[in-house]
């Protein structure tokens, strides 16, 4: 209805009156609406495999090598800048190790992993290769939508000739330079199933899995844990091996020079034996000094050359593990949880389509 004010200004009112009351009237057909999505939340809850996420927490050692001041520190972490990132003097540091696990190298890794996976009759014991192939299941609706994939795929093997080399039984035959196209998928299916983030001020690590089977789960974030620890040991290990084979090389030719050295000195002493001329007697200080010069050298590099060779005994990282990975009791989808969402979106629709349905009859006879 609509008033009219002294100054000509229209108010509109809405009565909501004739709306409940249709809502009313149509509590069969909204009952009917809710009963229906209830029944959609328990096919949707059915059909979804039930996934399950296993959580660990790691603290990353950091390596840094820090040339300033406590002062200068402070001012940039009131800046918001860290000046770990900035003095660290390895190159695989915290902030990257997010990125290695949901490497395709790290997932072709897992491939091997041994995995205990709970099946209806028995307690099977597999690798996760053949877990994510033969133990995994997907909605009935995902194969509906992959249907028209699967024929353009289909056609194409028919009359164009593919590179992609055959699928194979298991992870045995592994070429990360041409894997198969059930490899491929796996590796994605890992993938997507791990994500790691890492906290900028402190490079704390979380490490989530998320897979159908609880247990699973968990051997699959230990494994990421140790798999990490791994890559970083390989990685440091091999830059110190570099380290010592270039210090090696130089302690040859320093070797080789102070030995010359020394050989050059004795031959010129044992050669002047009876001079006394003062040219001599220089030449020989100036080849004595030159022997030890090369001595000073040579032992500073045998020393460095010992010091690198025990770095690559103790080039093992450090993760200390805050919170281990644990298998969890409950899993997502909540099967009642979705029955109820799905009953109250279903109550609503039925509410919203009697309240309309009700307003076109009454605006048609009018």
């Amino acid at each position: 209805m609509e008033t009219v004010k002294a100054s000509g200004e229209k108010e509109v009112y809405i009565d909501l009156k004739p709306y409940v009351l249709r809502v009313i009237h149509s509590w069969k057909r909204i009952l009917v609406w809710a009963l229906c999505g209830a029944l959609v939340g328990i096919v949707i809850g059915i059909s979804t495999p039930r996934t399950f996420t296993s959580t660990t927490i790691v603290a990353p050692e950091i390596a840094t090598r820090s040339t300033l001041g406590s002062g200068v520190s402070s001012l940039a972490s009131l800046a918001g800048i860290n000046m770990n990132t900035l003095a660290m003097t390895d190159a695989m540091h915290p902030d990257l190790y997010a990125e290695v696990i949901k490497s395709a190298d790290m997932a072709i890794s897992l491939f091997d992993l041994p995995v205990t996976v709970q099946t209806r009759d028995s307690l099977v014991c597999t690798d996760l290769y053949d877990y994510m192939v033969n133990y995994t299941r997907q909605p009935w609706w995902n194969y509906i939508m992959g249907l028209p994939r699967m024929g353009v795929a289909a056609i194409k093997r028919i009359f164009v000739k593919s590179d992609t080399p055959e699928d194979s039984e298991g992870p045995a035959l592994v070429d990360s330079l041409r894997l198969t196209r059930q490899q491929e998928r796996v590796i994605k299916a890992i993938r997507k199933s791990i994500t790691a983030t890492v906290e900028k001020k402190t490079y704390v690590l979380s490490i989530r899995t998320v897979m159908q089977d609880r247990v699973v789960a968990a051997q699959v974030a230990n494994a990421v844990v140790e798999k990490l620890r791994q890559f970083v040991v390989d990685y440091r290990r091999e830059r110190a091996l570099d380290n010592v084979d270039y210090l090696q090389q130089i302690y040859e030719e320093t070797h080789t020079d102070y030995l010359a050295a020394q050989r050059k000195y004795a031959y010129y002493v044992d050669s002047h034996l009876g001079s006394l001329s003062r040219s001599s007697q220089v030449e020989q200080q100036h080849l004595q000094n030159e022997a030890q010069a090369r001595y000073q050298i040579y032992y500073q590099t045998a020393q460095n050359l010992l010091a690198a060779r025990a770095k690559v005994q103790q080039e093992a990282p450090v993760l200390l593990v805050i919170q281990s990975a644990k298998a969890p009791v409950t899993g997502k989808p909540s099967r009642v949880r979705l029955m109820f969402i799905w009953l109250i979106l279903g109550a609503l629709a039925g509410t919203c389509v009697a309240a309309l349905r009700k307003e076109k009859r009454g605006g048609g006879a009018a």
